[in-house]
């Protein structure tokens, strides 16, 4: 104890008889006086000692018996609460807590049970207090009194810390002992004034649990506004406060995003499963949630939830992982496979014999057969019993047409026979299918017998422009030699429609020369992103008229050169040849093994004797052969040129882990591969090679190594300081002539490869992976007006800022081994092609040399844009590390 010459109650000015609500009064005015600097930093400090002195019982008892109180204390011996007291603290305050668990960070005095976020709140600390909620600190603990942080800002007249509370999600509708709401308690007409204001924002109401509010009033904005600092969401906000109802009324009624992220990179999911409300995890979860997304720190929804409340949220989780995978695919809960299954157990029969694919094609579940499919499942697998039935069979017999068509995309093998001895061909139809569906299997095999006759060898997709669909509306098999007339008469037996203009990612294909250039070249010549490797199927945009602004959008790269009779002289001399005899009928199925090379013949395949060649070149020269990433070249040949086969044979090579097949697309000069067909020969006469593209990111992004600059194939990435740290693939040198103004874009690494393929392009265009670009749901949406610009969300939009681009809204985060990373496209830009406009993205945080009035760029045409690299910038230098910590914070 230390003695002072001026009693706490000379300090505060007040008669030793004053009673508790006025003495309550009096700090009130003192705090109010310190924040105008009425009153110094260190006279406070003594304010502060002397009322904590006669504001507690027992203190006041002592002091008025023995006169003796804390008058003095060092900063280290101050607690947290009194640290936030006093705003000039706000440093050392920081530097305790910024690595605090929460259970630290909410901790409660024993004798008045103030948090620390409390006598912020009461100090009119606003810094102390953006800091706290920024932490994680609870708004809505109660201290002795049933008070809470919002209680006493109010009380108190802190306007701007009410904002800053409710903007966190306090719950305004909590009453104190006294049976008063925050609200009721406040200090003057300004925290009245503040409370009306914000009550009129969705989200304080949704941190109030007011259901019968949303029922009244609705929402006038999206569901997925994001709100505040935090960026969170209704749906996050309801989530991480436990309102069930109010979650089931934003996903039901108002179909709310589940899987947007906050400020922190949070799941609705994460937020639940932190707060431990099982209830709502479970639901979001039986919702199709993406359990696997981490947030900052590192952690998926699961591990945020296990740190705090152990088994009683893993329980939850593991019940979904473990759910009966036959039964998922026999329902069609397609989110079940994305996220909880074991791609090793695709082609997994159950006890009866029935495989994961059977189910789904015979089921008619089209995304779940799918993505088996495109996660490598036998699209032969038969059953084991009778009547050892194809999935093919299945679907056929049930009639479901658009199964039918995925399988024989997917190289479904049409003469396998079941136990009744019947193919594909003789298969019949149950009688409960209608004959739409019925007459649609038979034209979709006929079609397809059709097209092995015809060598009919490339897939090209039609689509809708500008719509909503990402269903082809035609699908059609064209030969190598196909020309512009050949692909409108192809589609005039399928479609009544006439689209005598198409573009590929909103740039036109050119046929200048109509009955010379192949369609392959066509769409090589078209793409944004040079390649002479071209993977089907062929995506392409339908138009009855020329699109506006099609001049601008014109074919940009030649053709590349090569003389195929100098290719062919040179593979023949340079290549081991080898032969081999196949007799018909072939009664089993046949390999035959040619170097590292291993082909693969159906029983039932071949309906004529043939003789086959290969000529066989293992690593190829790349200077000699141009073929980037080639680990073996080869041709195949017949003797026989009239030979048939119902099945051409799969293709496969030893070693070859991630390779792509190719085929030379004679008699232009690209090099084409199935993304359905995968290894499967499609043409006896040919050139053929299997490619290993470039692992840029393993596991994220690989690229064809004629896509970038690098010095060696090997170490694509090279490191850079400028704008920020960071690594970087160089696509191309920049044209400082005709595009001398660099900005950036910030984007997921999913679709990195399609955006090189493609470029950037403007919302509703079809991507090569058959994927529409839109607008982020929470973001400026379509035909909207903005800054009286008429459908503003219509183009692409850079920044100059490296840093604005690199913000949540825009760029999202992926592992990399221990880094977490986001990706940045870095682009040079035309002059005078963009209009400036103030940021979109609410709460971003300035930083210096950003032109908060003109940082986004809106660009019309795609043509006035290069992508000159792929930056990629580390945003945390090690996750286990993270993940750590924050294991500890949250303990």
């Amino acid at each position: 104890m230390a003695t002072s010459d001026r009693t706490p109650y000379q300090i505060l000015g007040v008669s030793e008889d004053i009673d508790y609500v006025k003495l309550r009064g009096v700090y009130c005015e003192k705090i109010h006086d310190h924040l105008k600097k009425k009153i110094s930093a260190i006279n406070f400090r003594r304010i502060c000692r002397a009322y904590e002195t006669l504001s507690d019982f027992e203190k006041r008892d002592l002091y008025d018996a023995e006169k003796e109180w804390i008058f003095e204390l060092p900063i280290d011996k101050y607690t947290s609460q009194q640290l936030a007291a006093e705003p000039d603290l706000i440093r050392d305050l920081k530097q305790r807590l910024r690595n605090a668990n929460l259970t630290k960070l909410n901790a409660q005095d024993p004798v008045t049970g103030h948090t620390t976020l409390y006598t912020a709140a009461r100090a009119g600390n606003l810094e102390a207090v953006k800091f706290l909620t920024e932490q994680g600190a609870e708004p809505d603990l109660s201290q002795r009194t049933k008070s809470t942080a919002l209680h006493v800002a109010s009380f108190y007249g802190h306007a701007d810390v009410v904002r800053c509370l409710l903007e966190s999600g306090a719950n305004f509708e909590i009453k104190n002992g006294g049976n008063s709401t925050a609200e009721d308690e406040s200090y003057n007409a300004n925290v009245k004034k503040m409370f009306t204001e914000l009550k009129q924002i969705a989200y304080v109401r949704a941190a109030a649990n007011e259901l019968d509010w949303f029922y009244q009033n609705g929402l006038t904005q999206h569901q997925d506004t994001e709100y505040f600092s935090q960026r969170q969401t209704l749906l996050h906000c309801a989530s991480k406060k436990g309102y069930h109802d109010l979650v089931h009324w934003l996903v039901e009624q108002r179909q709310a995003n589940i899987d947007l992220v906050d400020f922190n990179g949070n799941t609705a999911l994460h937020l639940a499963a932190y707060g431990g409300h099982q209830k709502i995890i479970q639901y979001l979860l039986n919702c199709g949630c993406d359990s696997t997304v981490k947030n900052r720190w590192g952690t998926t929804a699961e591990e945020e939830g296990a740190m705090k409340h152990g088994n009683s949220i893993t329980d939850i989780f593991k019940e979904i992982r473990e759910r009966d995978m036959f039964e998922m695919a026999r329902t069609g809960v397609d989110w079940w496979f994305y996220y909880y299954f074991d791609d090793s157990l695709k082609d997994t029969n159950d006890t009866t014999g029935i495989s994961l694919l059977y189910y789904a094609c015979r089921y008619g579940h089209f995304s779940v057969a799918k993505w088996l499919l495109e996660h490598g499942a036998n699209v032969n697998i038969q059953m084991k019993t009778k009547p050892k039935s194809t999935p093919l069979h299945g679907a056929k017999y049930r009639g479901h047409y658009l199964i039918v068509e995925l399988l024989l995309e997917y190289g479904a093998d049409v003469n396998i026979k079941n136990d009744f001895g019947t193919t594909i061909f003789d298969e019949e139809i149950s009688n409960d299918v209608d004959n739409i569906s019925s007459n649609k299997i038979q034209e979709i095999l006929l079609q397809y017998q059709s097209n092995l006759k015809s060598d009919k060898l490339i897939d090209v997709h039609v689509y809708e422009n500008d719509g909503q669909d990402e269903e082809p509306i035609v699908k059609v098999k064209l030969g190598l030699r196909s020309k512009y007339s050949d692909l409108l008469a192809a589609l005039s037996t399928v479609s009544d429609d006439q689209y005598p203009y198409f573009s590929i990612a909103r740039r036109m294909l050119s046929f200048k020369e109509k009955e010379e250039t192949t369609i392959i070249s066509a769409v090589g010549g078209a793409r944004y992103g040079f390649s002479k490797f071209i993977d089907t199927p062929i995506r392409l945009i339908g138009h009855k008229t020329l699109p506006d602004g099609h001049t601008k959008n014109q074919p940009i790269h030649q053709e590349p050169k090569l003389s195929l009779r100098e290719f062919n002289k040179k593979l023949d001399s340079q290549g081991k040849t080898s032969t081999f005899s196949l007799k018909s009928p072939l009664n089993a199925k046949k390999t035959v093994q040619i170097g590292n090379l291993t082909f693969t013949f159906a029983e039932g395949s071949i309906k004529s004797d043939i003789e086959f060649k290969v000529i066989a070149l293992a690593t190829p020269d790349p200077e000699t052969f141009d073929i980037p990433g080639c680990i073996c070249l080869f041709k195949t040949e017949i003797d026989q040129p009239n030979s048939e086969l119902s099945e051409l044979p799969l293709v496969s090579i030893a070693n070859g882990l991630e390779a792509r097949f190719y085929t030379l697309a004679q008699p232009s000069t690209y090099w084409f591969s199935s993304h359905t067909r995968q290894t499967r020969l499609p043409m006896l006469q040919g050139i053929h090679a299997f490619v290993r593209h470039v692992d840029i990111i393993p596991n994220a992004l690989t690229l064809p190594g004629d896509m970038f600059i690098a010095a060696a194939l090997d170490q694509p990435l090279i490191s850079r300081t400028n704008p920020v740290p960071c690594t970087c693939l160089v696509l191309r040198k920049q044209d400082s002539n005709m595009f001398p103004n660099i900005a950036y874009h910030g984007t997921n690494i999913k679709v990195i490869q399609f955006i090189v393929h493609d470029g950037l392009a403007t919302p509703g265009t079809l991507t090569a992976n058959g994927k529409r670009i839109n607008p982020p749901s929470n973001h400026i949406a379509r035909d909207v007006t903005a800054f009286h610009v008429k459908d503003f969300a219509a183009a692409i939009f850079l920044s100059p800022s490296v840093h604005y681009s690199s913000d949540p809204v825009y760029a999202i985060p992926f592992s990399h081994g221990d880094l977490q990373m986001i990706p940045i496209l870095e682009c040079s830009v035309k002059r005078n092609s963009y209009d400036t406009y103030p940021s979109t993205v609410r709460h971003y945080i300035e930083h210096p040399g950003d032109n908060m009035d003109a940082i986004e760029w809106r660009i019309k045409y795609p043509a006035d844009i290069e992508i000159n690299a792929i930056l990629f910038i580390t945003t945390n230098e090690s996750i286990s590390a993270s993940k750590l910590a924050r294991i500890t914070k949250t303990s």
